[in-house]
């Protein structure tokens, strides 16, 4: 289990399912991971290895 060291890191949600309450679902990384998380997403659609 990794620990956020600093204000800078947030919990990203690798799957992007608002439901989902895995916690091996759960990553550490900025908001800038978290963005490009995101962007990702958009464009490829949710990572249905994970659900």
């Amino acid at each position: 289990m990794s620990t956020i060291w600093c204000r800078d890191q947030v919990i990203r949600h690798r799957c992007h399912n608002r439901r989902c309450v895995n916690p091996r679902h759960l990553d550490i990384g900025d908001r800038g991971d978290n963005f490009r998380d995101e962007l990702e997403r958009r464009g490829n659609g949710v990572d249905f290895n994970l659900l």
